[in-house]
């Protein structure tokens, strides 16, 4: 097998991932607001159970 960037000599770097333009701040910002409806859906699922039982 050939080393990185094909059969030349040494002093080539490793093949990397090219960047998306993913943004730290926005992914922070998104996981945020999911784990906040995650949460907020378990509460009012926990609210209808609670409810329909009495």
């Amino acid at each position: 097998m050939p080393p990185y960037g094909g059969g030349g000599g040494g002093g080539q770097t490793p093949p990397q991932l090219p960047h998306t333009g993913s943004d730290r701040a926005a992914l922070l910002a998104a996981s945020g607001v999911s784990a906040a409806l995650i949460a907020g859906g378990a509460v009012l699922y926990r609210r209808g159970r609670s409810a329909s039982r009495r």
